[in-house]
């Protein structure tokens, strides 16, 4: 059974037998087609099929959208006082007739109690009702059944003919027993103004392949940024490289240890990341370009230009982690899943560029310097060497005075 299915197109079959006429398949890809070549499979390997039929969570799903929770207030009638069994009569009040719900303190006892108010239609209705079951007789065998959606919340009964439609609910509740009870009664009585208006079917495969694409982009993009810092800052264009991919390895890490599941937002928040830790690389270079003018030695215009660039990184970065923030938190409040993963992905970036960016590449350029290549300047800058400050190998010294 399985090889036919996958043969029809059918990806991460399950099969669950419940007899030897009847089971249930369970696939992540289901549409009209596979449905087809599915059920025509089956009847000529298996045999004649009673009933075909496929239900779809999705589907399901969209049923829900826009609709309120069903409640509903019912007469039960009681066959004995632990109410082993019993019958409900529909009374016509529903969750339409619940003006509020909420939790309370309880003023006459210790613990949490539920307000209840009807409208007027509710209130006459329920004035009715516990007019007829508050007798002494009739506490014993008749309660009040509150049901939402076919389940049952509550099942009070009534010792008091309640003539406003503004009743008490207690039981021994605790603060969060009442408030979930009073959360559950209000989203009964609530409307939800949802409608589908966009609707957008994407097959698991497609996803997968527009993940290998943005992988794709993402290596490419760096591929393109290590050519062209090589090619430009040369030497130090290759201390760039050396701390971008150190730089990709790490976030690559925090993004599996904490853990983030890549998808399209995550990578493209990344790869946006990856301009930012360039850009860190430009301002050092830029300002170490600067010192090497004016005459000083490698090691010295590069503590000079990390010192002199450090301000402009640390405030960049910080403004972007900050605007980082506010889509996280705008996102998360306002269902923004795209906006969350870009986010999230762009604050990681950003962070661990500062540090790549300070140590990593100041670390290479010092190692550098260390094993002798401080005296070719000229490997570490595009344009040709003007000093505008004297050049130490014609500097004269006179033993003489005046």
């Amino acid at each position: 059974m399985p090889v036919l299915l996958e043969e029809a197109g059918y990806e991460g079959v399950q099969i669950d037998i419940e007899d030897a006429l009847n089971f249930t398949i369970k696939s992540n890809t289901v549409n009209s087609s596979i449905q087809s070549q599915a059920a025509m499979a089956i009847s000529e390997q298996v045999g004649d099929l009673s009933s075909f039929g496929v239900s779809s969570g999705i589907d399901a799903a969209k049923e829900l959208i826009g609709q309120t929770a069903r409640l509903e207030f019912k007469e039960r009638t009681c066959d004995s006082a632990q109410c082993a069994t019993w019958t409900d009569t529909d009374l016509g009040l529903t969750g339409d007739d619940l003006s509020r719900a909420e939790a309370a303190t309880d003023n006459v006892g210790v613990g949490w109690v539920i307000n209840l108010q009807f409208n007027g239609r509710g209130s006459d209705i329920f004035s009715d009702l516990t007019r007829r079951i508050s007798t002494i007789e009739s506490q014993t065998t008749k309660r009040i059944a509150i049901i939402m959606d076919d389940q049952l919340l509550l099942a009070p009964v009534a010792r008091a003919w309640i003539r406003d439609g503004r009743t008490q609910i207690s039981g021994d509740f605790t603060r969060e027993e009442a408030q979930t009870r009073a959360i559950q009664l209000e989203s009964g009585r609530l409307p939800v103004p949802l409608r589908l208006i966009q609707e957008s079917d994407v097959d698991a495969l497609l996803g997968a392949e527009s993940l290998k694409n943005s992988l794709v982009a993402g290596m490419v993009g760096i591929g393109l940024v290590f050519i062209f810092m090589m090619i430009y800052y040369r030497m130090a264009g290759v201390v760039a490289a050396f701390a971008l991919l150190f730089y990709a390895i790490i976030v690559l890490a925090i993004f599996k240890m904490i853990p983030i599941t890549l998808e399209l937002a995550h990578i493209g928040g990344f790869i946006l990341s990856i301009g930012m830790a360039v850009d860190a690389n430009v301002l050092i270079f830029e300002r170490m370009k600067e010192e090497v003018r004016i005459g000083r030695t490698l090691s010295s215009s590069m503590e000079v230009g990390f010192g002199r660039a450090w301000p402009a990184i640390r405030d960049s970065n910080i403004s972007t982690m900050i605007t980082c923030v506010v889509l996280l938190w705008f996102g998360d409040r306002l269902g923004g899943g795209l906006v969350t993963g870009v986010a999230i992905s762009l604050f990681i970036g950003v962070a661990v560029s500062m540090f790549t960016a300070v140590v990593v590449s100041r670390n290479l350029l010092q190692l550098m310097a260390w094993v002798g290549l401080g005296g070719r300047i000229n490997l570490f800058t595009p344009e040709p060497l003007n000093r505008t400050g004297p050049n130490p190998s014609h500097a004269t010294a006179s033993r003489g005075g005046i």
